[in-house]
């Protein structure tokens, strides 16, 4: 059937054009999209960087909706559930989209606030955690306090046996919104900032340190506030190009460094539904940090909230394209 689709057909430019969706194949859903996430490596696809191929393109993998057709060997979907897409798929910002069934998860049947269930950055946030095995009482540092860091702050305060946990950022409003949750929260251009990285270090650093701002000042950061002594450090940013690091430091403490990407766990996707159980549980408030949404079809609107993304402005934290 015909569907429409959002493309990037040259860089900072977009269009929705018709494409062909074919009926899914043997193991997978056809799904009727309500919301789709916006993600940091779509705001790099919006400006034609990291692209797959050339232009144009399409994007989208953080996709919701209602199911409306499957494959002969589907099990456990059915015509009419809601859901969301734990991993899989980069096509998902359209009308309709197919889907391998086993990264998917099933919504409340009676959930009608589609952007709360935007849950695939929230299945990475759970990768991370496993992977971290925090411990008891395990003293814990942020290093950016955007999207990711803030799902990774809720579960630590919420569903985790962290100690303290400190957040450190360079923008205020994700500061603020931080410390709904805590109150160790702190601009790292700051007097009272690096007061407190000063404090850390002459204490011997934290037991685990989460590095989600991407770049080689936040990199070197993160690696100074690791304990030291068999701290870990973890890398849950994407990290583009060339990076450097100080290698005796990271010798001589027997740090731990984990990449917490999608493809370091070949059990990712079984994430996906015990991830719904946390949503639905409230340890995740995914919607409380949703603050832009624009109307699929509403070009102005769409091409606004990619800006935002990038530039970080308004108050931007995460974006979400809504359908009807």
């Amino acid at each position: 059937m015909k569907v429409d689709a959002l493309f990037v057909v040259e860089p900072n430019k977009i269009e929705i054009l018709p494409v062909e969706l074919s009926h899914p194949k043997y193991n997978e859903l056809q799904v009727q999209t309500k919301a789709v996430g916006i993600c940091a490596w779509d705001s790099y696809l919006y400006r034609g960087m990291d692209a797959p191929e050339p232009c144009p393109y399409r994007i989208g993998h953080e996709g919701v909706g209602v199911v409306i057709d499957k494959g002969d060997e589907v099990k456990g979907f059915e015509i009419g559930d809601k859901i969301f897409v734990g991993t899989g798929g980069d096509e998902m910002m359209a009308t309709h989209f197919n889907v391998e069934y086993d990264c998917v998860a099933k919504l409340p049947k009676n959930e009608t606030d589609y952007v709360k269930w935007v849950g695939e950055p929230t299945v990475c946030v759970v990768n991370i955690l496993n992977k971290t095995n925090v411990q008891p009482g395990d003293s814990v540092a942020l290093i950016g306090a955007g999207y990711m860091g803030l799902l990774t702050l809720q579960a630590l305060m919420r569903g985790s046996q962290a100690g303290k946990v400190t957040v450190f950022d360079i923008n205020d409003h994700a500061l603020s919104i931080a410390k709904e949750y805590t109150d160790n929260c702190y601009n790292i251009n700051s007097d009272e900032g690096q007061n407190q990285i000063d404090k850390i270090k002459s204490e011997g650093g934290v037991n685990i340190v989460i590095e989600f701002a991407g770049n080689q000042q936040a990199l070197d950061l993160a690696t100074s506030l690791t304990a030291n002594a068999q701290g870990k450090l973890v890398i849950g940013s994407w990290h583009r190009g060339l990076r450097t690091y100080d290698g005796t430091r990271w010798h001589t403490t027997g740090l731990e460094v984990l990449n917490i990407a999608p493809k370091s766990n070949l059990h990712f996707r079984e994430l996906t539904q015990g991830t719904a159980n946390l949503i639905e549980k409230g340890v995740y408030d995914t919607k409380r940090l949703v603050t832009h949404t624009a109307k699929f079809g509403d070009m102005e609107g769409m091409n606004s909230i990619f800006e935002k993304s990038i530039k970080k402005t308004d108050g931007y934290i995460k974006g979400v394209i809504i359908f009807d």
